[in-house]
């Protein structure tokens, strides 16, 4: 997977089920966890407090901050349409084809 940058606007799509699809920010990428190859810490763009937290004693919090610490499995970027402009055309040509070959098929 690909290193967050800070700043990059990510879903949830793992972890506690009440978190996922939240919208957050990545704040900074961290290494000081040898043992996990890729964590990252981040914040909800709303500024609303995460549903489900675990402590670091193993308790689950309900509320508690806007702010955790999380693997990057758990999230997904959201991509600027502005930048895929190359994937949106290809996509487009695709399905143009697509639809002229089964109009031409006959049934």
């Amino acid at each position: 997977m690909s290193v967050l940058k800070p700043g990059t606007f990510c879903v949830i799509i793992g972890g506690c089920p009440e978190n996922i699809g939240l919208i957050v920010e990545v704040i900074a990428r961290l290494e000081i966890f040898p043992y996990r190859a890729d964590t990252y810490k981040i914040r909800t763009v709303s500024g609303r407090p995460f549903h489900q937290l675990w402590s670091s004693s193993g308790q689950l919090m309900r509320g508690n901050s806007n702010e955790c610490i999380t693997d990057r499995h758990k999230l997904r970027p959201l991509v600027n349409p502005k930048d895929e402009e190359e994937v949106r055309n290809s996509t487009v040509k695709h399905v143009r084809n697509s639809k002229r070959e089964l109009v031409a098929c006959p049934s």
